[in-house]
């Protein structure tokens, strides 16, 4: 890929915002990031709907203020992941460990499992801080992200995540590579909460259909792979964590492809909901869950064709 000039400028614009905020007193910066997410959902009534629609699925039992108090502090949290970026970026440069700010307590264990296995987190906490932290803990992993369009800030950025034992690979056509990563023994990570656009499983999410991510689990179900779901759930108000993961299962094969899947992304999204559970003013809330539905017939999408060329 060609780099232009405007690329060099954006690359050194960035690393220098980045060592900035990095430097930047936790709590000022935190506080501030805070301030400006809660800010945020006030101003922005579209987004402060998605919250409020998939709060009241997700805590019929609280009132409208609650709610609303809910989604403030998790707009507040996601304005802090930029912030816990720059400090995780500036800790792999400097060879440094995750074990320093993260609490794995009995997340250790389950990440102990005979390899390989498959990773899922949702956008809970700080996703990359977890999948850092995973990495670092056994040796190696995969995962699966966006390429950023500037090729100097995306080759930055895939050589300090490799600092961090963790390899990226791009959301089209990455299933693959994953897959490989899973047959040579490695442990595959992939965060599963968001809308699918394209070829999306149609299963409930705190008790709304909603379109889902069908590779990890097919992966899963064609070998027979465990699961473990966790996420990096933040301590206090700066860059400290503590892992949370659910006991790791096998998915159920019975013979009927598109009946197994669908059972699987309900399993999965049943185990996220309890995380979000126990942390609901760290979740993406203000994210339009439920935009893709089910044109007719029954929630489960078909199983026909190669899953491992779904797009993402």
């Amino acid at each position: 890929m060609k780099v232009r000039i405007s690329d060099h400028l954006v690359y050194w614009m960035a690393r220098a915002a980045i060592g900035t905020a990095a430097r930047v007193p936790q709590w000022l910066g935190y506080t501030l990031a805070d301030w400006l997410g809660r800010l945020f959902f006030r101003c922005d009534r579209r987004r402060r709907g998605y919250a409020l629609r998939m709060l009241h699925n997700a805590f019929p039992q609280l009132s409208e203020r609650e709610l609303l108090r809910i989604g403030s502090r998790a707009t507040g949290n996601l304005f802090k992941v930029p912030l816990d970026m720059a400090r995780l970026t500036r800790l792999l440069a400097r060879g440094g460990r995750l074990e320093t700010v993260i609490d794995y307590g009995q997340a250790r264990q389950h990440f102990s499992i005979a390899r390989p296995w498959v990773g899922l987190s949702a956008h809970l906490g700080n996703w990359e801080v977890g999948a850092v932290g995973v990495a670092q803990l056994v040796g190696k992993a995969h995962g699966m992200g966006r390429i950023a369009r500037n090729p100097l800030l995306e080759r930055w950025i895939v050589r300090n995540r490799s600092r961090g034992g963790l390899t990226i690979h791009p959301r089209r056509g990455g299933i693959r590579d994953l897959a490989k990563a899973l047959e040579d023994g490695h442990v595959g990570l992939m965060v599963v909460d968001q809308n699918q656009r394209l070829r999306g499983v149609f299963a409930p999410f705190f008790g709304e259909i909603a379109s889902c991510e069908r590779g990890a689990v097919t992966l899963a179900l064609r070998r027979g792979y465990r699961i473990v779901v966790a996420v990096a759930l933040r301590r206090g108000r700066g860059f400290r964590f503590e892992m949370a993961s659910a006991e790791p299962f096998v998915l159920e094969r019975t013979g009927d492809k598109q009946k197994d899947l669908h059972a699987a992304v309900v399993r999965v999204n049943q185990t996220i909901e309890q995380l979000v559970r126990r942390a609901p003013e760290q979740y993406l809330w203000i994210h339009d869950r439920y935009r893709t539905q089910p044109p007719a017939g029954p929630a489960a999408a078909e199983v026909d064709g190669d899953d491992l060329d779904a797009e993402p």
